[in-house]
């Protein structure tokens, strides 16, 4: 259970931001105040205000980004806040809201999706993903704490997203400045998402049989590319070309020229990036153009588990499927920043090198590794199912001890 969750209970006073689609901020909110923490709310369109309903402690704003740090400074000295939780600390409003603590005693946390799946969801005091100051944590021995499986329900967070943008549609005229963090407007938005179901629907006729076939012909002869969310602050935020369709082009070429002929490349589509991106026309142009015709694959709605087990090796960007990727034990080359990037975790060399000698992981030191991840940053728990860590005692760090941990320097006794 991460150590942040403590930190958080030693705030009066909590400033909820945006937070996933759907009523997992409310939730967030009762429990907060279950245990004696004054909670507020700003609401920046209306499928934010629809699962979080307007009433005492519940603020709207309908300003410009440009105006947000001015008024979001004033609020907070107001409303005497001392600690801000958002989720996905790269959405533009929240990076205005994570400056502006930096330059005070307010503290920043910030939820996302697991680092480790299922079972688990991230949250961390400062930042997630590259941002994470996981890497410079020194951890002593701590015992196994249990996993509950917390049953994530895809009917819900579907459900949740419609509703999340329907609203946003609907309330338009009341929040006309609002940018969303993806740049597209709440009908695009629904509209993507129905095409994600539909795509869903058609895949689960399509690829099974595919997939079965594929596995029996080419056991242990292919790579993975695991791609990802094309807008997402991973890709935009926390790598070099922040685009999704360079990396792919960088990889085929790079595949084309130093992989073994007999080899072939899987291509893994992001199911949340589902009704975004198709890269199929694409892959297959790049394959003419690299001349690795019939070696390029690609999937989406699969069970990666079956197609890590008889895969060579992973490369991706930063994508949280590399954890999978290593309790398998299947070598890796990441591209991006990511905190999981270490010696004895990751292939080290370059791609061109990857592709002949993947390497071998140390599997024991990434027992340990997943062990202090989920004691520094992980909750057992879904933002569209169970909560088990809700259910958790927590001890509470006191005002003092946080002023040490914070600034040793400054506690004088």
């Amino acid at each position: 259970m991460t150590q942040h969750i403590s930190e958080l209970l030693s705030a009066r006073r909590v400033l909820l931001l945006q937070g996933p689609m759907g009523s997992f901020f409310s939730l967030l909110a009762k429990w907060l105040e279950g245990h004696q923490i004054d909670v507020l709310k700003i609401n920046f369109n209306g499928g934010d205000r629809f699962f979080y309903p307007n009433k005492s402690g519940v603020f709207d704003y309908t300003g410009g980004l440009e105006d947000f740090a001015t008024w979001l400074k004033k609020f907070l000295e107001q409303q005497n806040i001392e600690a801000i939780v958002c989720f996905g600390d790269c959405r533009k409003y929240h990076r205005i809201a994570k400056q502006i603590t930096e330059q005070s005693s307010i503290q920043f946390f910030a939820f996302e999706e697991g680092y480790i799946r299922p079972d688990y969801i991230t949250f961390e005091k400062g930042g997630v993903n590259s941002f994470s100051s996981f890497s410079q944590q020194q951890y002593p021995q701590t015992e196994k704490q249990p996993c509950i499986p917390v049953h994530n329900q895809y009917g819900k967070m579907v459900c949740s997203a419609i509703l999340y943008y329907l609203f946003g549609a609907l309330s338009r005229a009341h929040y006309p400045l609002y940018q969303h963090h993806r740049g597209l407007s709440t009908r695009q938005e629904l509209a993507y998402s129905l095409v994600s179901i539909w795509r869903r629907q058609k895949n689960a006729l399509v690829e099974p049989r595919r997939f079965k076939r594929f596995i029996q012909d080419y056991d242990k002869q292919y790579y993975i590319f695991a791609l990802q969310v094309h807008n997402d602050s991973q890709i935009r935020v926390h790598s070099d070309l922040g685009c999704m369709e360079k990396y792919i082009e960088q990889v085929v070429e790079n595949f084309s020229q130093y992989a073994d002929p007999q080899q072939h490349l899987v291509f893994k589509h992001h199911p949340m990036d589902r009704g975004y991106r198709h890269y199929g026309a694409l892959l297959q142009e790049l394959a003419q153009r690299f001349a690795v015709t019939g070696r390029i694959h690609y999937f989406c709605d699969i069970h990666l588990p079956t197609l890590l087990k008889h895969s060579l090796g992973m490369v991706t960007v930063n994508s949280t499927t590399v954890i999978q990727a290593l309790y398998h034990k299947i070598p890796v080359k990441v591209l991006g920043n990511a905190l999981y990037n270490l010696p004895r975790l990751t292939n080290q060399h370059r791609l061109d090198q990857f592709w002949k000698t993947p390497g071998v992981v140390d599997h024991e030191y990434f027992l340990q590794f997943r062990h202090n991840l989920i004691a520094y940053s992980q909750l057992n728990g879904s933002f569209y199912g169970m909560s088990p860590w809700m259910k958790s005692e927590y001890p509470k760090i006191t005002t003092s001890a946080m002023k040490y941990k914070n600034n040793p320097n400054k506690l004088k006794v």
